[in-house]
């Protein structure tokens, strides 16, 4: 009997994994439809500023903080999750940035996602941020992680800056990228022959360098916009997996105990009508 309670008291748990595997895999369903949205729209918004930026500096100048460019400090920004249950999403973008990112003091370290501080532990982090866990929530992320990088660049020299993530490849795939978003190769944008259906050639009257000025800010926006939708998108779509895994391993358990608990259920019943027989056949002798 005590075994019995035992396996009731198992199977109980199992099932109550199930329910907590299957409500995590339709939440990481949900959590994907509004990221790749999200992503869709932001990369039709940067083919917008690429083409104002094209427009732009077809007319000036490049900006002196492009061209000084040869010495500083280079960061990095890596994208990782707060969250396990992702299969080898936090482990894989972690080794990547390990042979993308020299341990020396010229490197400066952000990163997004606890679990990749704790994978990261040997590098001197500069900054760590959690991750957002929806659109509006990346906003303010973005927002406080520039303000994060303008008072580097203010306190640093800063070369470059780069974003290592990963990106959804379909089919439940992802591949390891790298992002350059600071500085802007505007020189490869003035060279680019954009075609307007107006057959002319847009202009502006406001201040060039002003104009510029906001661009450039909107482009770091919506790169930083999207790279945390790529990387969010490639995070839950390896949590579906992860729990589509598991899930089929719960129900082999729970069928498993199942089995094991009918069983021995029915031994026990039967182990009873057996001692109910016996008392009933002694009963009988005395009589």
């Amino acid at each position: 009997m005590k075994n019995l309670q035992s396996l009731k008291k198992s199977l109980t748990s199992t099932r109550n994994l199930y329910t907590i595997v299957n409500t995590m895999k339709l939440h990481a369903t949900t959590n994907i439809n509004q990221f790749q949205q999200a992503a869709d729209a932001s990369m039709q918004y940067r083919q917008v500023l690429n083409k104002a930026l094209t427009v732009v500096m077809k007319k000036r100048e490049m900006p002196e903080e492009v061209l000084r460019r040869s010495e500083g400090k280079t960061i990095h920004v890596v994208f990782s999750s707060d969250h396990g249950l992702c299969g080898s999403f936090n482990e894989r973008i972690t080794d990547y940035a390990r042979t993308r990112i020299p341990k020396d003091e010229k490197n400066l370290l952000l990163i997004i996602g606890e679990q990749g501080l704790r994978r990261l532990e040997e590098y001197e982090v500069e900054e760590f941020f959690s991750v957002p866990q929806s659109v509006d929530g990346i906003t303010s992320s973005v927002q406080y992680l520039l303000s994060e990088l303008d008072e580097l660049r203010e306190t640093e020299k800063v070369k470059e800056i780069y974003l290592h993530y990963n990106r959804s490849t379909g089919r439940q795939g992802f591949k390891e990228h790298s992002e350059k978003l600071f500085p802007l190769d505007l020189k490869k944008i003035r060279k680019e022959d954009v075609k307007w259906k107006s057959g002319a050639q847009p202009t502006y009257y406001m201040s060039g360098e002003r104009l510029l000025s906001d661009l450039l800010k909107q482009y770091y926006f919506i790169t930083l916009f999207r790279t945390f939708c790529y990387s969010l998108v490639t995070e839950n779509e390896s949590r579906i997996a992860s729990m589509t895994s598991a899930k089929k391993n719960i129900e082999e358990r729970m069928e498993d105990l199942e089995m094991r608990y009918k069983r021995l259920r029915q031994d026990s019943i039967t182990e009873e009508i057996r001692d109910i027989t016996s008392g009933f056949h002694v009963l009988k002798k005395k009589e």
